[in-house]
């Protein structure tokens, strides 16, 4: 019998021919996977990123498999005339080097050869088919340095893209290495990918923490959210409404062809020397569909509890809530009010040699260095639930779960606390005591309720008048009015508004807290059930502040507006 063909031989995946080649053990692979998985990343960034196998093991186990092409890059084999058509600036940017062009094919030298993103940025720059392989970062650098000697000319922005558009460009065929045995051939209109990667290079460049892309009757409206508030960047021509997100689900590894259901993916990018995490996410409307990008610096590390904005005896407070090795700690407020941040800090916290961390997360947003990571997968069948218990069987000593989201996982995360770990997690509600509640509708016993709790820290997030531009002002009387204040209890402020903040008078965003520490008096009224009304009332005499008054405290300071603090908290 002849042997199989090398087109179409099975290959050994990358993690067996490196645990076959003794570079890595089982166990190590293990962590290897977990982490890709929890960052969208490939397994081979993974082991390098945990410093698990060198650039060069990772090639020469590339090599071995045939997944991909790789050489081992010198100065000497760069056509200087070929790399200079890609330019130093965006060489460097996308850490890649063009090296020569053979039969109108341009083959290029990068550290990741399927990061679509970044070849599809090479190839509309050089105008040709683009023949990715792999070469270790430190030799691409190396030869960047030695052929260039002035910088390229800088990508053109947002709007000049759409006032001068390239009408004579033609469609750019794309080579590509992938997953699969060859390359694959896609048809790229230049225009949509310089109009997509123009409006996240301008999102990224705004702080924006999401793009939003929007079908409307007009044209597809391109959308920023900036310090928690949406405003228009942009309506694109209507002939865009379905290239655009094709091309961003292209990016995300998502179905172009499925146009009636939603879909959710990840991609990487490197934006401004940043690299950069994309959770796209797609859904059909009465117009088109509708795409949204999330945007998070992968460099970003978790806050310490001094940086999170609490006073002094707030921080206080907090410490106290997460000292021992049982019971329940929560952070409340709605969806995008900080409190995965929240959590984060108390894990940094809390993080020390002699304390097992875990975290069950939907998805992992943050490395926590130290800590076992697990990301939720219900379509694998890993759900929050399921994820918890895991995690008890793991030893920890500290259990983080990003959000009670369902009775059986409240239910678990309570029983838990009552037994040791201490769990730190989030619900949503609109304040300290609400939080109490929540979990009493969740199905949990109030008497466990009673028991398990150490305290609640409930949050907002407003925004910050802009330093350049503050100024006293006189508030409208019906605002101070309703927000139980006078004239007379000011100074207030607000932002005039200037080039640094965008003309809005904002700029950033400052945190408002509300801490309940559970004291005998209040269990006793959450065992017997009582209701939050009551629950709050016996908080203030024991020294509760509100959101509210938080709010006023830090507008009075000058920090931020009485209207941002009105608009923002539910209750005095």
């Amino acid at each position: 019998m002849k042997p199989a063909s090398p087109s179409i031989q099975k290959r050994t995946p990358l993690g067996e021919l490196l645990v076959a080649e003794g570079l890595v053990t089982p166990e190590e692979l293990g962590a290897a996977l977990e982490f890709k998985q929890e960052r969208g990343i490939k397994l081979g960034q993974a082991l390098v990123a945990l410093h698990l196998v060198k650039q060069s093991d990772l090639a020469n186990a590339l090599r071995a498999q045939g997944k991909i092409h790789c050489i081992h890059l010198t100065p000497g084999i760069v056509q200087r005339e070929v790399a200079a058509l890609l330019g130093e600036a965006r060489s460097r940017n996308l850490q890649a080097i063009a090296i020569n062009r053979i039969a109108g094919v341009v083959t290029v030298a990068m550290e990741d050869p399927t990061e679509i993103y970044n070849v599809d940025a090479i190839s509309v720059q050089l105008n040709c088919p683009v023949f990715a392989v792999h070469a270790e970062l430190a030799h691409v650098e190396a030869c960047i340095d030695a052929v260039f000697k002035h910088a390229g000319p800088p990508r053109p922005s947002l709007d000049e893209v759409l006032v001068e558009p390239d009408t004579a460009s033609s469609d750019v065929k794309l080579e590509i290495a992938r997953d699969e045995d060859e390359p694959a051939t896609e048809k790229l209109d230049e225009d949509v990918i310089h109009v997509v990667h123009a409006v996240l290079d301008e999102g990224f460049a705004a702080a924006a923490t999401d793009i939003h892309f929007e079908p409307r009757l007009q044209g597809l409206e391109v959308r920023f959210r900036v310090d928690g508030v949406m405003s228009d960047r942009v309506c694109l021509p209507k002939q865009w409404m379905r290239q655009i997100p094709a091309r961003l689900k292209l990016i995300a590894n998502l179905d172009p062809a499925e146009k009636h259901m939603p879909q959710r993916g990840r991609a990487r990018a490197e934006i401004r020397g940043h690299k950069i995490e994309l959770s796209i996410s797609t859904t059909p409307t009465v117009f088109g569909e509708s795409v949204v990008v999330k945007l998070r610096d992968v460099a970003q590390r978790p806050q310490n509890l001094t940086s999170i904005g609490l006073e002094p005896h707030e921080l206080e407070s907090l410490r106290r809530m997460v000292y021992g090795r049982d019971g329940l700690v929560l952070a409340a407020g709605p969806q995008g009010s900080g409190k995965t941040t929240t959590l984060y800090a108390l894990l940094a916290h809390l993080n020390a040699p002699d304390t097992k961390l875990v975290t069950i997360e939907s998805p992992v947003e943050l490395v926590v260095d130290g800590a076992t990571q697990i990301s939720v997968n219900r379509r694998l069948g890993l759900s929050y639930t399921r994820g918890l218990r895991a995690a008890l069987r793991q030893d920890p000593d500290v259990v983080m779960i990003s959000e009670l989201s369902d009775p059986e996982t409240a239910r678990t995360a309570v029983e838990a606390a009552l037994a040791g770990p201490l769990v730190l997690t989030s619900v949503s509600s609109l304040a300290t005591a609400e939080a109490v509640r929540r979990l009493c509708d969740l199905g949990v016993p109030a008497y466990h309720v009673a028991d398990a709790l150490r305290g609640v820290v409930a949050q907002r997030l407003v925004r910050r008048i802009c330093k350049d531009c503050r100024r006293p002002v006189d508030p409208r009387p019906e605002l101070v009015e309703r927000i139980g204040l006078s004239a007379e209890s000011g100074p207030y402020f607000e932002g005039r508004g200037c080039s640094d903040c965008q003309n809005t008078g904002f700029k950033g965003r400052i945190r408002l807290y509300e801490l309940l520490t559970m004291t005998p008096e209040l269990a006793a009224i959450v065992r017997r059930n009582g209701d939050s009304g009551e629950l709050r009332a016996l908080a203030r005499e024991q020294g509760l502040v509100t959101l509210r008054e938080d709010g006023i405290r830090k507008a009075l300071a000058g920090e931020t507006t009485l209207a941002e603090v009105f608009a923002t908290t539910a209750r005095g």
